[in-house]
Parts: structure tokens; sequence; C-alpha cells
């Protein structure tokens, strides 16, 4: 990449927005230095490039990615790296098909390398993935879509702190005051 913080938008699009399974190897030995690293929520690679395009090519063809929206893309170009924050869809087969987004920070780490025409560009040499939620759980039908409500997950968490709250008055009461506090830090 010359450009890197506008030449990622390609590189995403190619990789995770309705994807032949061509395009995203071409776009990852382009990209990507041969030895390249990959972490991500489920699986690692530091085996390079080949083992990714496998990686990437099962994903399609599990996940069936259907796009990405990109939020946020900020370079450091003195530290030769990259985050991206972007949602990609996906339409598994486990849902029949029916959409789900997966909110994504990635971290990518970039190196210099000398193009075969003797420029100067830059490559990714390590890509981390870091999801909001679990994207397998996501992928489950309705447990899936339990899990990604926001109100859901805010009443749960309501419910865990009053519980909490409960247990302590109780741990209180039967405890003398002055182990009591010195336990909870009251």
């Amino acid at each position: 990449m010359q450009d890197p913080k506008r030449e990622i938008l390609d590189v995403l699009r190619g990789l995770v927005d309705k994807p032949s399974l061509r395009k995203q190897a071409e776009i990852l030995r382009y990209y990507f230095t041969p030895d390249c690293k990959f972490y991500h929520f489920y699986i690692n690679i530091g085996s390079g490039v080949e083992d990714l395009i496998c990686i990437y090519q099962l994903a399609e063809l599990l996940f069936n990615y259907d796009g990405v929206d990109v939020y946020k893309v900020l370079y450091e170009e003195a530290e030769n790296a990259m985050a991206v924050h972007c949602v990609v869809y996906i339409r598994p087969w486990s849902k029949l098909l029916r959409k789900v987004e997966l909110d994504i920070f990635v971290l990518l780490e970039l190196e210099d390398w000398l193009n075969e025409d003797g420029k100067v560009v830059k490559k990714i040499r390590v890509q981390r993935d870091y999801f909001e939620r679990a994207p397998f759980i996501l992928a489950i039908p309705i447990i899936g879509d339990i899990y990604a409500s926001q109100t859901l997950r805010f009443l749960i968490g309501l419910f865990q702190a009053r519980l909490f709250m409960l247990m302590r008055l109780i741990f209180m009461i039967f405890l003398p005051k002055h182990i009591a506090q010195g336990l909870l830090g009251l």
C-alpha cells in the first residue's frame, strides 16, 4: 500500500464484501507479507499468507460474507500501525441466511516492503481482530439474537447487580459489622 489509510478500504472490501475465493487470495497475497500473522477471537495463525488464505476462504464458505461498513480508520505512520473500526455483515447458513452484524476492531501492524518495481510499499505483517461479541454465538439461531440484544444485556447486568446487592446485605446482617466492613470494603 502506498497510501495505507485510503487503500485499507479496498483491502477490507475485497476480503469481506461479497468476495470471490479467487479475489480473497489475490488480495491476501498482494497486501500481506508472506510470513504474516493473524490473531482472531478463535484462532491464531503464525505460519504465513497461504494458511491465512485458507482461513479466509473457509470463513467465506461457512459464514457467507455479505458486506462491510468502515466507521473509523486511524493510521500512525511513525509506528507503522493502523486501526480500523468496522462492521462486517455475514449471512451464515445456520441462521438461514439472515444477516448478522459483527462489530470488529482490527489492529494492523505494517512493514515496509520493496515492490517488484523498486517502490517501497507497506504490507500487512500482523492482523489482530477484536470483536464486541463472540461471532459463533451470534450465528446460533435464537440464542444469537438474544445475545446481540443491548436491552437484554443491560437487564441481565441490572439483575446481576441487584442480586449481588441482596447477597451483600444478607452477608452484612449475619456477620459482625467490623468483619463485614473489612471484607466488603464498606
